[in-house]
């Protein structure tokens, strides 16, 4: 891309108008990494095609399948479970047994991982809560896996239908830095080996999968995910992801987060994003952990 203050190239300029756009329908800002994967995709095109492309895209809305092509080139969908060991320590330890004390009139935790690629994050605040219900003395273990009365739902979102695709598929693999680079003492067993077919892989386990579910969903949308519960969720996770934003973007993106949280119900963020003042939340610092809990409504 161009740095100088010279006019830009025909390739650069549509790369640019591609970029903003990009910005504008997903709120991912512009960026040399970004740049640079752009220009890879766009040089493989001749100039008439690709000006044709580049309109035709900013036209398209936001789930087309040409935009959504388009994103599913730029974004990377690199996570792992129990990213950051502290911030689930801190959910088990603290988070959700206050959240488990406070529901139990109704038996009832819903649960929103919003941006969670491939589904490892989703998976994993599954899982923590399972373990949170048994510590609770609110399930227990069998041969099957942990059984709770609890009506528990753990919906998993992102802006790629390809992640979504591959979350609903719950499995995994890999080695070296994959997605079980970080696995915690006690949660091996939450994860069933493939066999000889695929001896790396491993799917999470039934329990766990029961409770999860995925939809795509954009967080500029203006509105929150269909299968959203009337009165919000119970706790909402949007973490490693406003990273990518913009400044107005985040807004944005709080602005929908921040909404869909139901009263006594908690926000958890990523370690650098903060939400500014609100009268609706309060602070809690944990170790490496940042989360805000909505206040009840004053009688």
């Amino acid at each position: 891309m161009s740095g100088g203050m010279g006019p830009l190239n025909p390739l650069d300029a549509l790369a640019r108008r591609l970029l903003d756009d990009v910005r504008l329908k997903a709120g991912i800002r512009h960026d040399r990494p970004l740049e640079r994967k752009l220009a890879r995709i766009l040089a493989a095109m001749p100039l008439p095609v690709l000006e044709e492309w580049v309109a035709q895209v900013e036209r398209a809305p936001a789930d087309s399948p040409d935009w959504l092509s388009l994103i599913e080139n730029l974004t990377i969908h690199e996570t792992y479970f129990f990213r950051d060991l502290p911030h689930h320590a801190h959910l088990r330890g603290h988070l959700l047994p206050r959240l488990i004390a406070d529901r139990r009139p109704t038996r009832t935790l819903r649960l929103w991982s919003a941006g969670c690629a491939t589904g490892e994050e989703a998976y994993s605040l599954a899982i923590v809560a399972l373990e949170a219900l048994a510590d609770a003395g609110e399930a227990r273990r069998t041969g099957q896996g942990l059984e709770t009365g609890w009506d528990v739902q753990v919906l998993g979102t992102d802006l790629s239908r390809i992640a979504v695709r591959q979350a609903a598929n719950a499995c995994y693999g890999g080695e070296g830095l994959g997605p079980f680079r970080e696995m915690p003492e006690g949660y091996g067993g939450w994860f069933v080996p493939l066999g000889s077919e695929a001896p790396l892989h491993c799917r999470v386990r039934a329990d766990a999968r029961r409770i999860v579910r995925f939809a795509r969903h954009n967080l500029m949308d203006a509105g929150l995910p269909e299968s959203a519960p009337e009165g919000g969720f119970d706790l909402v996770s949007c973490r490693n992801v406003m990273i990518y934003f913009d400044d107005d973007s985040c807004e944005r993106a709080l602005a929908l987060l921040t909404g869909a949280v139901a009263p006594g119900g908690w926000l958890v963020l990523g370690t650098t994003d903060r939400l500014r003042e609100d009268d609706r939340f309060e602070r809690h610092r944990g170790d490496r952990a940042l989360a805000y809990r909505r206040r009840e409504p004053t009688p």
